[in-house]
């Protein structure tokens, strides 16, 4: 009978050996695809870890930020989400690894749990004070000591590429201030032109643009941590700036026939479908296909645009081809139920009236700025092309608490409109000088 329990004892301590071997190799596997997909493969591949964690540190940043009464101290609380998410992300990957290894040390040696993975730290971050010399253990060891160091030398690798990309947007956001105000807004990016007598840097302000959005769009969704990165005040953040010019564009395009327009066209097509694929980053739910190892995002055929053509100022028909064909492209590859949402939400009214449109119009006429359509025509199309990104943009700035510049639409605290100081109000005061 005793030789019967100690055979049962016997096959127990080998099956759960066996059963911990696999489960921390399984584990080990995982956190690797995790690190590799979301730090060294340059696409927008989901990892279930990483994405957890994201998901856990905004949730309880948003959740504290909900007490604060203020904007400014809503931001302030926000700003810590994005570095949060990346230290996090590390420390979550080495703990898993210290577990995957420890439970690959109990199923090779005959210590006890605790002993496996006091070992497994001591060899994982090469401290060297645990280990007991026996070949299969060793292994393990020389496997852990060198993952540990690695984990973290690529975090250190990362944060560069990250801040990089940063302080390449925060340049051009800290710079629209000047021209745009603070926080900017589309009519007012246009009246200071006019005021300043340089509505001929307009086209090189918009194709500057242009080529941010591009930049944005692809930085942002290979590396989503950015988009919980905030600016460095609480009156700029990035979409809010985005909005900005697009509507200084679509003001533009629609009550002038004269100006250079091509480098607006540029940044309307280029900056909605910029708002576009963050809207789809925010609020994909992520099907299981999409986090397989080796897999990412649907990359089938897009069957619909996200929107019909509709007619735009200044778009003939070649260039309204372009536009279809661009929006076509650009939604291939995105998660469907989110472009779905995305074509659906786009068809809901404008939010912004057509007596804040004619504030806008007063404000600039004020400015002198050049106006040379009919205001019905000129307000027509101004709805029809701020249609195209509207939706997408207030969502997001929904989401992230964007600064509650003009024409941002609500956020889900309710915040007072912060409004910046308009040149044609300061005009008239300044005495002296030339004009």
């Amino acid at each position: 009978m005793w030789e019967h329990l100690r055979v049962s004892q016997l096959l127990a301590d080998v099956l759960s050996r066996g059963s911990a071997s696999l489960l921390g190799l399984f584990l080990a596997i995982a956190t690797t695809i995790s690190l590799m997909r979301t730090v060294v493969i340059p696409r927008a591949l989901p990892s279930y870890i990483s994405d957890t964690v994201s998901r856990g540190v905004v949730g309880a940043f948003v959740g504290l930020s909900r007490l604060r009464r203020t904007y400014s101290a809503r931001d302030s609380t926000l700003a810590w989400i994005g570095p949060s998410i990346i230290l996090l992300q590390l420390i979550t990957w080495l703990v898993l690894y210290l577990i995957a290894f420890g439970l690959m040390i109990y199923g090779a040696s005959g210590q006890d749990l605790g002993d496996s993975m006091r070992q497994s730290g001591s060899s994982l971050l090469t401290l060297g004070f645990a280990s007991i010399n026996t070949e299969e253990q060793t292994i393990i060891d020389f496997i852990a000591a060198a993952t540990g160091p690695i984990v973290i030398a690529m975090l250190i690798g990362f944060l560069p590429t990250i801040y990089s990309a940063y302080l390449d947007r925060e340049v051009d956001v800290t710079m629209l201030s000047a021209v745009g105000g603070e926080p900017p807004w589309g009519p007012e990016i246009l009246a200071r032109s006019a005021v300043s007598q340089a509505l001929d840097t307009l086209p090189s302000v918009m194709s500057d643009w242009a080529h941010w959005s591009t930049r944005l769009r692809m930085t942002h969704v290979i590396y989503p941590v950015l988009i919980w990165v905030r600016g460095t005040r609480a009156t700029r953040h990035f979409v809010v700036s985005l909005l900005a010019v697009l509507d200084a564009a679509a003001l533009q395009v629609s009550l002038n026939s004269k100006l250079p327009r091509e480098e607006s066209l540029a940044i309307l097509l280029e900056g909605s479908q910029a708002m576009e694929v963050v809207y789809v980053s925010l609020f994909s739910k992520r099907s299981w296909s999409a986090h397989r190892a080796f897999t990412g995002e649907y990359s089938g055929e897009s069957r619909q645009a996200i929107r019909d053509a509709r007619y735009l100022p200044g778009w003939n028909r070649r260039l309204l081809a372009i536009q279809v064909a661009s929006d076509r492209d650009a939604v291939r590859g995105l998660n469907r139920p989110a472009v779905t949402a995305l074509q659906v939400g786009a068809q809901q009214p404008l939010t912004i009236t057509r007596a804040e449109f004619d504030m806008a119009v007063d404000i600039l006429e004020r400015a002198e700025f050049p106006i040379d359509r009919n205001l019905d025509e000129a307000w027509e199309h101004f709805c029809a092309t701020r249609a195209r990104y509207e939706y997408a943009a207030l969502q997001i700035c929904r989401r992230l608490d964007a600064t509650p510049a003009p024409w941002t639409g609500t956020r889900r605290t309710p915040t007072e409109t912060i409004w910046p100081t308009l040149v044609v109000d300061v005009l008239p005061t300044i005495d002296g000088g030339t004009t």
